[in-house]
């Protein structure tokens, strides 16, 4: 509340200049997604506050300026593997929670996200399974991309997540007590009932998509990027142009 007024005009065309750069890098860097997403939502009307956490992801970026996707070479993967994870009410303000996930071929990251959920769930494990729902969408357009390129993968979609809850709603029929779910978000019972989605349940401290919905430590951070295949370098790339300064 204190850190609430709004920026000068001049200082938040630099604000959004800097933010439309911080996006551009996070396509490729999941462990500053969602410190990028925060940002980008105070675009039309920057405040102190938003500045001030601009400039805690600056230097965090000074301290680690090169984050690598390491693409090994693999066997041939069987089926298309999603993580979802979700932060209840982790936006304070307006209390949405932010959904995050991860899409594996094997064991390459090919998709990572990061967003802030459109509704305000009236739980946890409602906001999971809405996470889940996001997931399942991303991971069949995914299958069926593959499919398009003529490349055999099991048509079913493997989704992990740590919530006991999010599987039950996925795995029933109908709304049960949440009444109020959206129906929009019950077709992924269906693609469960057919086995075209199975959901596996995975322990909350190896879920991988942890890092997508909320701030870590340093420890709980590298633990994401290196189970994404990302690895944190020093210096730049050899293909990088070289910076040169005008005398």
């Amino acid at each position: 509340d204190d850190m609430s007024e709004l920026l000068c005009p001049k200082e938040a065309t630099n604000y959004r200049a800097i933010v439309a750069r911080a996006n551009y890098l996070a396509q490729d860097r999941s462990d500053i997604m969602i410190s990028v997403k925060e940002p980008t939502r105070s675009m039309s009307n920057p405040t102190e506050g938003s500045w001030h956490g601009l400039k805690r992801l600056a230097r965090y970026l000074l301290s680690t300026r090169r984050v690598a996707l390491v693409l090994e070479y693999q066997s041939e993967y069987k089926h298309v593997d999603v993580w979802t994870d979700s932060d209840w009410a982790g936006d304070r303000k307006e209390r949405k929670s932010i959904s995050g996930g991860v899409v594996r071929l094997g064991c390459h990251s090919v998709k990572l996200w990061s967003s802030t959920q459109r509704t305000i769930a009236l739980s946890s494990g409602e906001a999971e399974y809405i996470a889940l729902v996001k997931g399942a969408s991303i991971g069949l357009g995914i299958v069926s991309m593959l499919r398009d390129f003529n490349i055999s993968v099991d048509n079913r979609l493997h989704i992990g997540t740590d919530s006991t809850a999010a599987k039950g709603i996925a795995c029933r029929r109908g709304l049960g007590k949440i009444r109020h779910l959206d129906v929009s978000k019950l077709w992924i019972q269906d693609k469960v009932l057919t086995g075209e989605i199975i959901i596996r349940k995975v322990p909350g401290e190896s879920n991988i998509s942890d890092g997508l919905t909320k701030y870590l430590d340093n420890s709980k951070l590298l633990f994401h990027l290196s189970s994404t295949g990302q690895v944190v370098m020093q210096g730049r790339h050899t293909l990088m142009p070289c910076i040169t300064t005008d005398q």
